[in-house]
């Protein structure tokens, strides 16, 4: 079985996780790491000494608690603010009674991926072909067919070179290096989600997925089976945080009220209550704050953050019949699936990458935290198969996002963390 680290550097913790690909093609977890973070910002590494030298750390725990042994295939996905996308056509005339072949397209994808390697500053990250037009008609297939003109339309992401190459010094400087190159497969983080949480069916008919960081907001809209728009918002769930923050609390208060008793929504907090939390000066009064008042701040930012994101969902040509799915974890928050379907009037869910899991895993991988590195073990183990590396495997059957084991598990989360907190203090 193919053994992989999957590394997430997120704005607000690093987590290292060891997993083996069954021969169904499941993915089983075998141990994880984590640690707190200040050292990613927006998707950008900002401190390459400390941020090696806590990946080292993990790793080191995780060899251990996983029994891994040495570490030969590390994956770690691509996120940053400054990720765009760009529609690029590219034209060729045909030779008149030739069909066109593999090398033609070949050809127009590399020049393609070329177009943007003049800009200084500025790196494609991912090139994605949208369809094809033969003499002036739409085809996906073209291959084959004879014509005189043909276009090729592609989604480039394109984003500030420096994502990767602040992310390579990070990993040069880390024991793993030597063993591997760190940065032999990179995928974008926004396909890691959408391999784990969406299926076939939501890629082709039409899907919103929105990811709620801690730094940054991220939408993605697929149809016809490719990733047709994203937009990267520098907003996330540390915001409204801070936002709570400024009523004089700490910040790990502020993350925990806001988890526990706040919501996206004010008019859904029928019977406001007074939390009383400790001041964050030493000595000083302790807080009260009304969940009202509370709810008031999250809806505000809260809106702020999605005005982009639904501005792009609303005029978005492409019709979105599968919905909205929302990943990360700021989609724990209360009443969050409410606010969207009233700012959109469409169905919103919770994604869900537990069908790609083995029945060995631990239910704690089930987190949505989770899914974007169970989404790039299944990106790297399609690229090793698509590279010859390893032996083709069964697939695992299409996934289904009916059970929503997710929003079942934030509820029993929600349940256990009130009791905790049942008499309104902290």
């Amino acid at each position: 079985m193919s053994k992989y680290v999957i590394i997430d550097m997120g704005s607000s913790r690093i987590s290292v996780m060891a997993v083996e690909m069954t021969e169904s093609g499941a993915v089983h977890v075998l141990s994880e790491e984590s640690k707190k973070s200040n050292e990613i910002q927006h998707g950008f590494v900002k401190d390459v000494h400390n941020c090696s030298y806590t990946i080292n750390e993990l790793t080191r725990l995780l060899q251990n608690s996983s029994r891994l042994g040495e570490i030969n295939k590390l994956c770690v996905s691509l996120n940053a603010k400054t990720m765009k996308h760009y529609h690029v056509r590219i034209d060729r005339s045909l030779n008149v009674g030739k069909p066109v072949t593999e090398e033609i397209l070949t050809e127009m994808f590399k020049e393609c991926e070329t177009k943007f390697k003049k800009e200084p500053g500025v790196q494609a990250f991912d090139t994605i072909p949208r369809y094809y037009e033969l003499d002036g008609f739409k085809t996906d297939h073209p291959v084959g067919k004879k014509g005189s003109e043909l276009s090729a339309f592609y989604n480039v992401i394109i984003g500030n070179s420096s994502i990767k190459e602040e992310l390579e010094r990070c990993f040069e400087r880390t024991f793993l290096t030597a063993n591997i190159s760190a940065h032999e497969f990179m995928p974008l983080g926004v396909e890691a989600l959408s391999t784990a949480l969406l299926d076939e069916h939501d890629k082709e008919s039409g899907c919103a997925l929105i990811n709620f960081g801690d730094t940054t907001t991220t939408l993605a809209i697929y149809a016809g089976g490719v990733l047709q728009q994203l937009l990267v918002v520098p907003l996330g769930g540390k915001n409204i945080t801070k936002d709570i923050q400024e009523l004089g609390i700490s910040e790990a208060n502020a993350e925990k009220i806001k988890c526990l008793k706040g919501s996206a929504l004010k008019h859904f907090i029928e019977q406001p209550i007074r939390v009383q939390i400790p001041s964050a000066e030493a000595g000083g009064k302790p807080i009260t704050i009304k969940t009202d008042f509370l709810a008031t701040i999250i809806e505000a930012r809260l809106s702020e953050i999605m005005t982009p994101i639904l501005k792009a969902i609303n005029e978005t040509h492409f019709n979105l019949k599968a919905g909205i799915v929302i990943a990360g974890g700021g989609a724990k928050l209360n009443n969050i699936v409410d606010f969207l379907e009233e700012k959109t009037g469409m169905n919103v869910r919770f994604g869900d990458h537990s069908d790609w899991l083995s029945e060995e895993t631990d239910k704690r991988f089930f987190d949505p935290i989770y899914a974007q590195q169970i989404g790039s073990a299944l990106l790297l183990h399609e690229h090793e198969k698509e590279n010859g590396e390893i032996e083709p495997t069964e697939k695992l059957k299409e996934k289904k996002p009916s059970k929503n084991w997710i929003s079942k598990q934030i509820d029993k989360f929600k349940d256990r963390t009130v009791d905790m907190f049942k008499d309104e203090k902290f």
